[in-house]
């Protein structure tokens, strides 16, 4: 009889042991897992949102957003079912001020509470059509298309001042001295004012009344269209006035 007995005890562990070989015991649920590439895609939604304030519609097809590295990836989640349980937030400051390169800060958190932040770098890769001087184009000098080449370069760190097709070059002069195979840099040209300091100028006065009366003056400083400047009466010296610039070498008064 203790024979017995012993033999259905050890009976009894075998037929345990094969119930946990076969699966029949309940299986211990899995953790989420949240990839790479989950966050590399949030990321890029993210640094696409942001530059659409910094980059003009007619220019984002230039843009190509590079995700450098994801840190500690991926990232499990005990208390989540799926990774659509775990929320993905990106914040940065992109959007403010252009910046080739820039840390995302990635914030991932379940609905449990638990949650990792990690920071990913990110690089902005921008190539588009811009303006490369092929003649010397000395300062003063007004700007001919026959002394640039539209070419396509990686402007990704100078983005903000590369001239590209956009602009029309017959509306501006060199502020400095232009060496053939530099990109063309808008903190090197101006748009000439339409007024030069000491230049004859018309004045065109007018009253409330619409009474206009044109008289000969000279400008007393440089000025733009839209631009107000101090001007005198070329036959009356002494007669000063504030003159708004109309047109080339044209001003108007109001009294």
């Amino acid at each position: 009889m203790k024979y017995f007995r012993t033999t259905l005890n050890s009976l009894s562990v075998l037929l345990a042991g094969a119930t946990l070989l076969c699966g029949g015991m309940p299986t211990v649920a899995q953790a989420a897992e949240v990839t790479e590439a989950q966050v590399r895609e949030a990321v890029t939604a993210h640094v696409q949102d942001k530059i659409q304030a910094l980059v003009s519609a007619n220019e984002r097809k230039y843009v190509s957003v590079q995700v450098v590295k994801v840190p500690a990836a991926p990232f499990h989640f005990p208390q989540a079912k799926t990774a659509a349980d775990v929320k993905i937030t990106a914040e940065s400051p992109l959007g403010d001020t252009y910046s080739e390169r820039s840390i995302i800060r990635v914030h991932l958190e379940a609905v449990d509470g638990s949650s990792r932040e990690i920071g990913v770098p990110v690089q902005l890769v921008i190539k588009k059509p811009v303006w490369v001087v092929k003649n010397i184009v000395n300062a003063n000098q007004p700007l001919r298309a026959s002394d640039f080449s539209l070419q396509t370069k990686n402007v990704s760190h100078s983005y903000s001042y590369a001239v590209g097709s956009e602009r029309n070059l017959s509306d501006y002069i060199a502020r400095v001295n232009l060496r053939p195979g530099e990109i063309l840099d808008a903190r090197k040209v101006i748009i000439p004012p339409a007024v030069t300091y000491n230049d004859q100028v018309t004045i065109l006065i007018t009253n409330e009344s619409g009474m206009t009366i044109t008289v000969p003056g000279i400008a007393l400083a440089n000025g733009r269209v839209g631009e107000t400047i101090r001007v005198r009466q070329a036959v009356y010296q002494r007669k000063y006035y504030s003159a708004k610039v109309i047109d080339k070498n044209q001003v108007l008064v109001e009294i």
